[in-house]
């Protein structure tokens, strides 16, 4: 008869005993030894169907997706002119959430640059001017990272170019009125903003294109001129920089057009207060205040 001392001896032995079988055949435990089992109880409960989703239409919205906090596409039009080609290919690595479209942008700088028109008779003594001539000798340096070939590609957005963009989607779209407002309702991206420009606004009432908001056809000369002034400012409200940052208006300056602290400095308080009304009625998804009554 084995004492009780060794009896609990060879107890722990064979306990021992299994874990290390255990262990020979299957291997040392995963670093997360629970995921696999809830995993296995998860497949064999029985699963809820859900219901099939109803076939896309022809006329669906092309989906936006949010910038990913990773990156900014904003804050890529506002960074140093020098590092061009770090913040280009930083727009391009967000191509699925719009960068196709700020390397783009940020390509039509050296465009703008190559085809600039000095003013003939600067004022070289206006601390405006002088800042933007630093701009400018910053932007010829960021381009010059670029071979001249190199940056027209980027500018040039080829029909079959691989991956999608779906702020160039809708820039480049022919959606009509309604949709191309639902597009924006779900994301007014300042850049987007920029490059519809009038289009924003341009309908057509009684057989003739007018610019209209709120009611009100923009017809005459000085109501146009108020109202493509104020499709300037509108980016601004959502996000754009639009101060001496922005090279529309540094290189205003630069040609002589005056020097001026920013957009909303080239344009008068009223296209200031109707660019106001246009984000207010974006952001609140007021389609009735852009579209005449039908």
């Amino acid at each position: 008869m084995i004492a009780p001392p060794t009896a609990l001896v060879l107890g722990i032995v064979g306990v021992v005993g299994v874990a290390l079988l255990a262990w020979a055949w299957w291997g040392p435990p995963a670093g997360d030894a629970v995921a696999p089992r809830r995993a296995a109880v998860v497949a064999a409960a029985p699963q809820r169907v859900a219901p099939e989703p109803p076939p896309r239409q022809a006329s669906a919205l092309p989906v936006m997706p949010a910038a990913p906090s990773a990156v900014s596409l904003n804050d890529l039009l506002a960074a140093p002119e020098a590092q061009l080609r770090t913040s280009l290919h930083a727009a391009l690595a967000a191509r699925a959430q719009g960068g196709r479209l700020y390397a783009r942008a940020l390509a039509r700088r050296c465009a703008d640059l190559a085809g600039l028109q000095m003013a003939a008779q600067p004022d070289v003594n206006d601390a405006r001017h002088q800042r933007a001539a630093t701009r400018q000798a910053a932007l010829a340096a960021g381009c010059g990272q670029f071979a001249n070939a190199e940056w027209l590609g980027f500018v040039n957005v080829a029909a079959d170019e691989p991956g999608g963009d779906p702020l160039l989607a809708v820039q480049q779209s022919d959606l009509d009125d309604a949709a191309l407002l639902q597009a924006l309702f779900a994301r007014p991206d300042a850049l987007l903003l920029d490059e519809l420009g009038e289009r924003l606004l341009r309908r057509r009432i009684g057989g003739e294109a007018v610019l209209y908001f709120d009611g009100q056809r923009f017809d005459s000369e000085a109501d146009a001129a108020l109202a493509q002034g104020a499709l300037r400012l509108l980016p601004c409200q959502f996000g754009l920089a639009c101060d001496e940052r922005d090279p529309e208006v540094w290189l205003a300056c630069l040609r002589g057009d005056g020097c001026a602290g920013s957009r909303a400095e080239q344009h008068p308080a009223a296209a200031q207060a109707l660019a106001a009304r246009l984000a207010a009625a974006l952001r609140g998804r007021e389609l009735g205040r852009f579209l005449p009554p039908s």
